[in-house]
């Protein structure tokens, strides 16, 4: 009985083994296909003409960005595969630069090496509503370029923003990092999951961040209204920030930093340590709540 059945085992490994070969083997050849087959990526320019204020772009692979045209013209330059055309064109108010949905085939071969390009080159100033739907690309814009909003959607790409916003930005990711720079905006609004969110040397009107384990960090920012930050494990840093309110919560986080001007502290964690100064009735609300995170925060002017 015990012979009959190590035969059976040994017969299933050898099954399982040979599965695994070929699984294996099946992969290699199609890599070797996809590399044979390959082709550099093709670069395209399309010229604009016409009036608009407002740009919307529509991608799925490329990194898109927004640069400042060095003889003041206005001109779409893609890097993409060579059956990929992109439609580029203004209609009303508005230039839209679109790239038709992948196939079937395109999505099971692309490849994270191809790292294609889509890049708006404008002139120097303030546009109106800036509209950008991604999935894996980047967003990128100069800080040379104004706008006034900004609503920028990408699932794994980073969201890197440097100019001015007059209005609300709105910018939504899974796992990949916002960052801003902008030297003013208005409303700012975050929701990442894994995805870090991060605003530098900005004055704007109020901040919502929500992620889940992503970190949030402000340096040298200043909300006119309130800064609403939550997070489940993601840390929270402030380095000499405020606003009119903050409220800050968070389970596993830590949150630390300083604040310029004296608060109304409410602090409070259920088993980390906390650090904060002793509450001013007379300054703005903080409430800082965590679970098993530590809070450690100053007020330095």
């Amino acid at each position: 009985m015990k012979r009959h059945l190590s035969t059976f085992v040994l017969s299933a490994l050898a099954v399982a083994a040979v599965g695994g070969l070929t699984v294996l083997r099946t992969g290699l050849v199609a890599e070797a296909a996809w590399r044979h087959d390959y082709t550099p990526l093709t670069v395209n320019t399309y010229p604009v003409s016409g009036n608009f204020t407002d740009i919307s772009v529509t991608d799925y692979y490329a990194d898109v960005q927004f640069r400042v045209s060095r003889d003041g013209s206005v001109s779409v330059v893609t890097r993409d595969a060579a059956d990929v055309t992109h439609t580029v064109r203004v209609e009303g108010n508005t230039l839209t630069v679109t790239r038709p949905e992948p196939s079937v085939g395109q999505r099971l071969f692309h490849h994270d090496d191809d790292d294609p390009e889509v890049t708006i080159y404008l002139p120097a100033g303030n546009y109106g509503a800036l509209t950008v739907s991604n999935t894996s690309g980047d967003i990128e814009s100069a800080a040379q370029l104004g706008f006034a909003s900004a609503n920028l959607t990408t699932v794994s790409g980073d969201i890197d923003l440097n100019g001015p916003v007059s209005g609300k930005i709105v910018c939504n990711t899974t796992s990949g990092d916002v960052e801003l720079r902008c030297p003013t905006a208005g409303d700012v609004e975050i929701s990442t999951t894994s995805g870090d969110a991060e605003l530098n040397d900005s004055y704007i009107q109020s901040l919502k961040v929500v992620s889940v384990s992503g970190d949030a960090s402000l340096e040298r920012v200043t909300a006119a209204g309130a800064v609403t930050i939550e997070t489940t494990s993601g840390d929270v840093e402030l380095e000499r920030s405020d606003a009119a309110s903050l409220t800050i919560s968070t389970t596993s986080g830590e949150v630390e930093g300083s604040l310029l001007t004296s608060k109304n502290f409410a602090v409070s964690s259920s088993i980390g340590r906390v650090s904060a100064p002793t509450a001013d009735p007379a300054g703005a609300p903080c409430t800082v709540t965590t679970t098993s995170g530590d809070i450690r925060l100053t007020v330095r002017p």
